[in-house]
């Protein structure tokens, strides 16, 4: 209106405004005059003043005084001809529904005032050089009393708009079915907005977001019209027109100024707390609820849902929707209930509330939000847990102030007997506390009397007792520290209990519990069916006494009672939480390991000292029976808790170190002399394709350094250093080893011997006519002979022939025996038999049923080759491999680990497949590399087996049978 004012009056500004569009571009310089229905103190009325306006007060002076009268059509003609006029007439209700109060003469104003406006109307109908302009007095209310005045009221405002309709032209400020809401909102809210490629962008980002929402079948609305609603409504939300048009019929709501005086707010608030920041649209949900001033608007659009509000939306973070949000660790279920308040904020009789779940969809759908789990983490949450939330037959989820089955849930637990709630409360707190994990406690006692609680040796008793006994400074009762007081096992109880009487509280919530039990008994009993929407209602409701169940529980426990150093007990706090899988008992483990109370630290050398300190019987005390050590760790309250196996675990762990020893029943702790050096021989490998050398570690210990000297020489500290301890090359018979330390001569080994196993290799060479036998002993060191004999017989005895070179083999011998002899140190080979093929003899000289070992060194030097190898072995079963060398290494090549060993029972297919498995497990990813020395069979025949499936040609110099 004042717009309209303004550009009749003033013809240069009409120009300048509207320049081509103007649609009266002869007219000139219009009288402008008005009347606003908030000026019920008007001395002359609504025709008074506009006569004053005009000028002509004196003319209507007859209509005002000494009563006001209605002027007639022609006394209306009268006072407005002449020039041009625009007459407005503003916000009428307010002065009728006043002036019906006053009265003049026999009647009211409200009739004195009816009747003149319609005479105004008449004369208007019937004059071309005015223009009346009246605000729409359908579009508001203001009664606000008794019923005769809303009838008197109505009377005046019927009357009116009977009598406008013949010569009005309505005029629509805002279309609410158009665009011109958002139109008003940029204008009034924003200096400027985005530029249109950003526009376009941000509706493209919400069309694939829709488009996603629909491939999930979440919703059907196309995302192409989306895209445009989005760019015409910019920079809000498309779905905002129509939740707000749900409730702009409401009783005192003044349509687009109360939508402008609330998304003022909320624009205000998304720029001042810079949530704005992170936001592409200005959505319906963002009308935060915990802002007071927001939340005053909101109430007073629909008063009645003002607990709903505040229980189930939006009450500092303490309304459910907003518990649910913690839980879920978004605000999907604040977003969703917003946009379903607003949907339910309509108090206009037969109005639609609430919205579908597609429709609730389509208003949260954003770019980076997944709406996959909505359903089942937001949609079935609200519907169990909002108290005021309810659902509509056609699927429409609408908040109103009616409470839904958390009333029943109410009645339910009000009616149960005290000795049921009580046993439910025991069963809880014992599932709560259950002891798990074993170690800082092993058993539970909830709320028992005294006498039911004995204490064990071995293990620690959790006693849970009633909060709010106070006594001595600690918050357990006089009479359970006397009990106490008179425990043997003083180190073996635990009381868990509180600072203040809240336990209250924890009895309600137990009643809750037992009550949702009872309802679930009832639908059961009822066979109400399995997708019956009351079980889902109930789930939700078991998730939310959960929750206050365990919030009771924290506020009601949280004073830890527990044995401490002079045979007296403390107090520390406890903050028992019990989300996700957390327990009371961990909870409690965490405690009293932060008052040092508890320990898993039993490994390491200050847990060994304090069990000598505490446990041994005094700090001079070297010996104890181990049953005393045990028993003291129950009675001296200055010990920890810990696992009921740490104190043995303890024992052997320092009886293989070496720090205690073990006498009969008895411990004896250290220190102890340090022990007397020695040298340990480890043979790794022999070389048997070349000289015969051995390769030892050889390795001193409880000594720094290492000597040696060869043949029957006494080592002394002055001797020759082993060049290489970790693999030391020997070619000689005999080495003998001393270790000692060059800082202590005192410290000397006693002298480790070694001495060479000497072994006989043989090449039968067939020259036609006869065999020849070529010999070799090794190691190739002097002082070895080699005996043989050409007729089967032992070559040990005196008649045996001295070996110098290759011989030939007599016609018809058979077997050839051969053995090395190091007589100066009296050592000798095993007996070598070789086979002497006969004539007309075909294959190889093997006897298939007797043990063979193939005497063929075996290389692999990549990772597929070795466990190739191993699934061959393992294929074969009896296979055993011999002298084994494994190598891991990774792959940055950084990590190198070997492992060498020659066990007389040599290695199977599992033992290798271990031994790969744990170098590499330890190196990570990488090769192994493998050399096995010689492989053994258990009958010659599996040995030609194998050499047949491995590709290897048979030669009887590399096999040793016992024939």
């Amino acid at each position: 209106m004042i717009a309209l004012g303004l550009l009749a009056k003033d013809p240069e500004l009409r120009r300048r405004v509207l320049a081509e569009r103007d649609p009266a571009p002869k007219l000139g310089r219009c009288r402008v005059v008005g009347f606003n229905g908030r000026s019920t103190d008007a001395p002359g009325g609504i025709w008074g003043s506009i006569a004053e306006q005009l000028g002509k007060a004196e003319q209507f002076a007859r209509y005002v005084s000494p009563l006001l009268s209605a002027p007639g059509p022609e006394a209306w003609k009268q006072l407005l001809g002449g020039d041009p006029l625009v007459l407005f007439l503003d916000e009428l209700p307010p002065y009728l529904e006043y002036a019906v109060a006053v009265p003049v003469g026999h009647a009211d104003l409200g009739v004195v005032t009816t009747t003149a406006l319609a005479n105004l109307f008449v004369a208007v109908a019937e004059m071309d050089n005015v223009c009346l302009v009246l605000s729409d007095l359908a579009g508001t209310n203001f009664a606000i009393g008794q019923s005769n005045l809303q009838a008197a009221f109505d009377r005046a405002v019927q009357g009116i708009s009977a009598e406008s309709k013949r010569i009005a032209v309505p005029i629509t400020p805002v279309n609410p079915n158009g665009d011109e809401l958002y139109h008003i909102l940029r204008k009034r809210l924003f200096e400027s907005v985005a530029p249109k490629p950003e526009i376009e962008r941000v509706a493209g980002a919400y069309r694939e977001a829709l488009r996603e929402a629909a491939r999930m079948n979440l919703t059907t609305t196309s995302p192409e019209s989306h895209y445009t609603r989005v760019v015409d409504a910019y920079p809000f939300h498309p779905d905002l027109r129509e939740l707000v048009g749900k409730f702009k019929e409401n009783d005192g709501f003044q349509q687009t100024r109360g939508v402008i005086r609330l998304m003022q707010m909320v624009v205000a608030d998304l720029w001042n707390s810079r949530k704005a920041e992170a936001k592409d649209l200005i959505h319906p949900y963002d009308i935060d609820l915990n802002v007071d001033e927001i939340a005053s608007e909101i109430r007073t659009i629909n008063p009645s849902l003002s607990e709903a509000i505040a229980h189930d939306i939006a009450h500092g973070g303490d309304a459910e929707v907003e518990q649910i949000d913690l839980a879920n660790g978004n605000p999907d279920a604040s977003e969703a209930a917003r946009l379903i308040l607003i949907a339910s904020l309509s108090t206009t009789p037969g109005a639609i509330h609430g919205l579908r779940e597609y429709q609730l969809v389509d208003a949260l759908q954003r770019p980076g939000r997944d709406l996959s789990t909505f359903k089942a983490n937001v949609l079935d949450k609200l519907a169990t847990r909002a108290w005021y939330l309810h659902n509509s037959a056609d699927g429409r989820l609408f908040f109103k102030n009616q409470q839904n089955l958390a009333a029943k849930l109410r009645a339910t637990a009000l009616s149960l007997h005290a000795e049921t709630v009580d046993r439910m409360l025991r069963e809880h707190l014992e599932e709560q506390f259950t002891a798990s994990l074993r170690d800082c406690y092993q058993l539970v006692k909830v709320l028992p009397p005294l006498d039911e609680v004995q204490l064990e040796q071995e293990r620690t008793t959790l006693v849970v007792v009633r909060p709010g006994g106070q006594a001595n400074q600690l918050p357990i009762s006089g009479d359970w520290q006397a009990w106490w007081q008179q425990q043997p096992y003083k180190n073996r109880v635990l009381f868990l209990t509180g600072s203040r009487d809240t336990f209250q509280k924890v009895i309600d919530a137990a009643r809750q519990t037992r009550a949702l039990q009872s309802i679930e008994d009832e639908l059961r009993q009822e066979q109400t069916p399995a997708d019956d929407p009351q079980w889902r209602a109930l789930d939700g409701l078991r998730d939310r006494i959960a929750l206050q169940f365990s919030a009771a529980l924290k506020e009601a426990f949280d004073q830890i009672v527990y044995p401490s150093i002079n045979t007296a007990m403390r107090a520390t706090g406890v903050d028992l939480a019990f989300a996700g899988n957390r327990s009371g008992e961990a909870t409690i483990r965490q405690t009293l390991e932060g008052a040092q109370k508890f320990t898993t630290k039993i490994d390491d050398d200050a847990f060994r000292s304090r069990a000598e300190a505490r446990l041994f019987g005094g700090a001079d005390s070297k010996v104890v029976l181990w049953a005393d050590f045990k028993r003291n760790a129950a009675v001296n309250t200055n010990w920890p808790l810990h696992k009921t196996s740490a104190l043995d675990d303890l024992k052997t762990d320092c009886l293989r170190r070496g720090l205690w020893r073990e006498e009969g029943n008895h411990v004896r702790r250290g220190p102890f002399p340090p022990p007397t050096p020695s040298v340990e021989i480890r043979e790794l490998s022999v070389d048997d394709d070349g000289d015969g050398r051995t390769y030892l570690k050889v390795e001193p210990l409880h000594a720094p350094a290492v000597v040696f000297e060869t043949g029957d020489a006494e080592p002394t500290p002055a001797s020759s250093p082993v060049p290489t301890p970790a693999r030391f090359e020997a070619t000689a018979l005999r080495y003998r080893f001393l270790a000692h330390d060059p800082a202590d001569f005192t410290r000397i080994s006693p002298v480790k011997e070694w001495t060479a196993r000497l072994r006989l290799k043989y090449q039968l060479h067939n020259r036609g006519d006869h065999f020849e036998v070529e010999l070799r002993a090794l190691p190739l060191a002097g002082g070895v002979d080699i005996r043989y004999t050409t007729d089967g017989s032992a070559p040990t005895h005196v008649g045996a022939a001295a070996y110098s070179g290759a011989f030939r083999v007599q016609a018809g011998s058979r077997l050839v025996c051969a053995v090395a002899v190091a007589s100066a140190f009296g050592i000798a080979s095993e007996v070598l038999r070789i086979a002497i093929p006969q004539p007309g003899g075909t294959g190889p000289k093997l006897d298939p049923a007797s043990p063979a070992r193939w005497i063929q060194r075996t290389k692999l030097d990549d990772s597929g080759a070795v466990w190739d190898f191993i699934q061959r072995l393992d294929e074969a079963a009896t296979v055993i491999a011999y002298d084994l060398q494994l190598t891991a290494e990774s792959a940055d090549g950084l990590q190198h680990v070997e492992y060498s060993g020659a066990l007389e029972v040599g290695y199977t297919a599992a033992t290798l497949r271990a031994s790969a498995d744990k170098l590499q497990e330890m190196v990570g990813v990488g090769t192994l590399r493998m050399t096995v020395g010689s492989l053994g069979f258990a009958t010659g025949q599996a040995l030609l087996d194998w050499l047949r499936a491995t590709n290897q040609p048979f030669d009887a110099a590399k096999v040793q049978q016992q024939v």
